[in-house]
């Protein structure tokens, strides 16, 4: 059984060694979560909800790519808890789930934040987008 705990809020510059320092990390809106991509550790993104259902469009794209070479289980555990967070529904089945495949689970997430670090940063991928407009 997993130990949960609701940790208050800290500031900004404490937030991303927390985040390092969980085990699985719940977390909510668009900093967090990419503070929480870059911690490489098992995460769970509840999107902030818009009255069109556009957050659910968000969740599926992101989950569609970052489930690439995933294996099927965890990517099916993590699909799952996702959808179970943010829509409220079977919690229970999904998180067990999850537990399954924490371990496939953190290895993707060491491997994705790997990823992500050896991409260019956001200016340097603007400035050569913006170069082959001109």
């Amino acid at each position: 059984m997993a130990d949960i705990q609701p940790v208050p809020f800290v500031p900004i510059d404490d937030f991303d060694r927390l985040l390092w320092r969980c085990d699985i990390n719940f977390i909510r809106g668009e900093d967090s979560f990419v503070r929480a991509q870059w911690a490489g550790k098992p995460f769970i993104w509840h999107v902030y909800p818009q009255d069109d259902g556009a957050h659910l469009g968000k969740l599926e794209a992101f989950l569609t790519t970052y489930g690439d070479g995933l294996e099927t289980t965890a990517k099916t555990a993590i699909r799952r808890m996702f959808v179970a967070w943010n829509v409220g529904e079977n919690m229970a089945s999904a998180w067990q789930g999850f537990l399954e495949n924490r371990e496939a689970i953190a290895r993707h997430n060491r491997a994705w934040a790997e990823h992500l670090a050896s991409r260019p940063d956001l200016t340097t991928a603007l400035v050569n987008f913006c170069a082959t407009k001109v």
